[in-house]
Order: C-alpha cells, then sequence, then structure tokens
C-alpha cells in the first residue's frame, strides 16, 4: 500500500454520493466471492470515483482512501458484523481476465479497512485503480446506486450487475461452470454434482429474480441448455421494465385494433348500449352526449380513445373528459 501522503482520500460526507454508477465489465467479468455488506463499500466505493463514459481518469497510481459514514449501508449493522465484514475484504482476491488472449490476474483490490467512530476506511491498491477506472477496455455497465444498496442478497447484487450488462442485447449465455466461477460458488460443493443444477435454482436464480423484478428495472427468464444428457449452460432472456411496458402496450393496441375492427363491421343498432354505457363515464352535456351518438366518425373515434384509456395506451394529464374533447372537437362536436 502507498505511503499516507501519496493516498487520495474521497470522503462521502463531504462529497454527495452520485445517483448512478459505471461499473467496469472488467471487474464485473472477475470470480468475486464478496459478502452482501462488502458489496455495498465496493459500490460506495465505485460510486466515488471520478469516472464515467466521458472522463476516464488515466493518471491515477495512488491507493484511494474511501470514507463511508456507517448509516450509509441503510442498515443498523452491527460492530460485529462490521468488523468481519473488514476482515474478510483485506483478504478477498478479485480473478479475471481474457484466456482467448491468455490473459489472466488476481488481486486484492482493498489491502486496508477499518471501522472507526461510526465510519468505514476503505482503502483501494493503486495496482486495482485502472481496473475499475477503465471503462474503454472491457466497456462498462451502469446501474443505480439506491437500487443496487436496495437488494438483500449477494446472489441479486451480482445477477443485477451481470444481466445489466447484457440488457441490451436481450440475452446472456454462459456456462453452468462459468456462471458458478463469477459468483464464486465454484468451490462449493453443494453446487457441484448431479443435484447443482436444482441448487443453483433454489438457491442462487429463482430469489435473484423474484428480488430483481420486485426492485429493478430489470426482469428475465432462463432455462438450462444441454451438450449430450448434461446440462452444461444457461441462458437468459432479460427484459427491462420499459420493455416489458412497451410489449404490454404493443399488445394492448392491438387489442383495441381488433375490437374496433369488430364495431366497425356491425351495425350501429348492435353496438350503439356499448357506446351509451361508454359514455356514462364521461361528463359530456346532454347535448354533447347526442352529438357524439349521431355522428359516426365520432363515434368510431370516441371508442378507439376511450379503448386507449381503459388500457392504459395514452396517459391522461388532466382529466379523460378533457383529453376525450380535446380528441373530438376537430371532427365536430360541440362545446
Amino acid at each position: 500500500m502507498a505511503d499516507l501522503e501519496r493516498t487520495q482520500v474521497t470522503d462521502i460526507v463531504k462529497g454527495k454520493a452520485k445517483d448512478k454508477n459505471y461499473h467496469s465489465n472488467s471487474i464485473i467479468d472477475s470470480r468475486q466471492e464478496y459478502s452482501m455488506l462488502e458489496k455495498k463499500m465496493i459500490y460506495f466505493a465505485i460510486n466515488q470515483l471520478d469516472i464515467s463514459p466521458q472522463n476516464v481518469q488515466r493518471d491515477l497510481f495512488n491507493d484511494i482512501c474511501f470514507k463511508i459514514p456507517v448509516s450509509a449501508f441503510g442498515e443498523d449493522y452491527s460492530f460485529k458484523t462490521l468488523k468481519t465484514a473488514i476482515n474478510k475484504i483485506t483478504n478477498r482476491s478479485i480473478t479475471g481476465g481474457d484466456n482467448e488472449k491468455q490473459h489472466a490476474f488476481s488481486i486484492n483490490p482493498f489491502p486496508f479497512a477499518e471501522v472507526k467512530n461510526g465510519m468505514v476506511e476503505l482503502v483501494m491498491y493503486s495496482k486495482a485503480v485502472p481496473l475499475f477506472i477503465d471503462l474503454k477496455i472491457r466497456g462498462y455497465t451502469s446501474y443505480e446506486l439506491d437500487i443496487a444498496l436496495s437488494l438483500k442478497s449477494v446472489y441479486s447484487q451480482r445477477l443485477y450487475e451481470l444481466l445489466g450488462r447484457f440488457k441490451d442485447t436481450g440475452r446472456w449465455y454462459v456456462e453452468i461452470e462459468r456462471f458458478k466461477f463469477l459468483l464464486g460458488i465454484d468451490k462449493e460443493k453443494s453446487f457441484n454434482g448431479t443435484l447443482a443444477n436444482g441448487r443453483l435454482k433454489e438457491i442462487v436464480i429463482n430469489p435473484a429474480m423474484k428480488e430483481l423484478a420486485e426492485k429493478t428495472d430489470l426482469e428475465f427468464d432462463y432455462c438450462f441448455e444441454k451438450t449430450g444428457r448434461k446440462y452444461t449452460a444457461i441462458t437468459f432472456i432479460i427484459k427491462t421494465k420499459k420493455l416489458l411496458k412497451f410489449i404490454k402496450t404493443q399488445d394492448a393496441k392491438q387489442d383495441i385494433l381488433t375490437v374496433t375492427r369488430q364495431l366497425r363491421e356491425m351495425p350501429v343498432s348492435e353496438h350503439m348500449p356499448t357506446i351509451i354505457q361508454a359514455l356514462s363515464d364521461y361528463k359530456f352535456s346532454y347535448k354533447q352526449k347526442e352529438n357524439i351518438k349521431r355522428d359516426e366518425k365520432m363515434i368510431s373515434e370516441f371508442f378507439r380513445v376511450h379503448l386507449d384509456i381503459i388500457a392504459g395506451v395514452v396517459e391522461i394529464r388532466k382529466d379523460k373528459t378533457s383529453y376525450m374533447a380535446s380528441v373530438l372537437m376537430p371532427l365536430g362536436l360541440n362545446k
């Protein structure tokens, strides 16, 4: 570790935590064995590095000291728990590299940690700094700090990072042994042998799937892939909440188009009761309702927009009567 004079100090009491983290894929693709509390410490360290895709520090050769208030971790951690975490984080290594390029590394990024006066002091080793800050070597994954901190399982934390990396492609294919390596469980006997897949589902994947769906912008499905008779890989299908909302909206639009087409094919006398019932949901005057019912184009447009509103396809800023009136007035709705 560098001398104190050469150690850059970052104190999140003085510097407000940023909303978003930029997490180097070199670190995401490494083997990690950190606990949930240790991961929270690392999230704050990453958050306080002066990095972004547009601003990468290439001249940092000193150790960096991070000072984090215990209260920032979001739970009432006991001194015993904090002591255990700092003892372990200073003895853990991350391992990664690229086999095709015959490149491998193993490093302990945090050689010093201390709990004192309600603060955690965490020092990042200078040799580890480039792995965390250079976003152009392997790219980066961004995520919301508050969401990462809210997760209650280290497996949820890791899957949030790993799946977040592939959310733009919507698919992540990974060999089972590689998956276990990345989550730091490849040496645990409970995940070895013929029952390993069941343990992965029960302990790792399914609980994380539920928590990510509840707390993050990510949802996923997965399936185990076979090579011969043996399961050898997992395919994750990743969907963001934005994409799911879009799909739901498109489905709703299709349903609306189908219903509207069917109504248009029916004689007016057959679907007029439906129109009258729908009109009762709006605060139109008697004269306006009669105006709508007498105009075939207005009826068609009214019912199309009405179904849009029910399905949540359109966003109503004021009230739905005003919105509907703004749509129908160009067609001749009287004031």
